[in-house]
């Protein structure tokens, strides 16, 4: 089943969002691309911070990239997430 991860990060500004998220780019460059089973990945704005959005086809998946990845490049950036909340699926459609 698949599953939305959604991580607020309360305080960071829109330069620091783009920062990491091509951070994240080009980690996904350095493994030759996206991580097996991630399906959707946005940032939008939230409060006075952004939240990281993210579908993944299952948790199992998910779990290396965000763990070994995600966090710590949140961490070199100095940006402290919300603990992240997991949740599955019900319906996703594609265009």
């Amino acid at each position: 089943m698949a599953i939305v991860v959604d991580t607020l990060v309360p305080r960071a500004t829109r330069d620091q969002a783009e920062l990491f998220d091509a951070s994240i780019e080009a980690a996904m460059g350095e493994m030759g691309g996206p991580p097996d089973g991630l399906m959707v990945h946005f940032t939008r704005p939230a409060g006075e911070g952004f939240l990281l959005c993210n579908i993944w086809r299952s948790e199992t998946e998910m779990r290396p990239f965000y763990d070994d990845v995600i966090i710590p490049r949140l961490a070199d950036a100095g940006l402290v997430p919300d603990e992240s909340q997991v949740a599955p699926v019900w319906v996703f459609a594609r265009p």
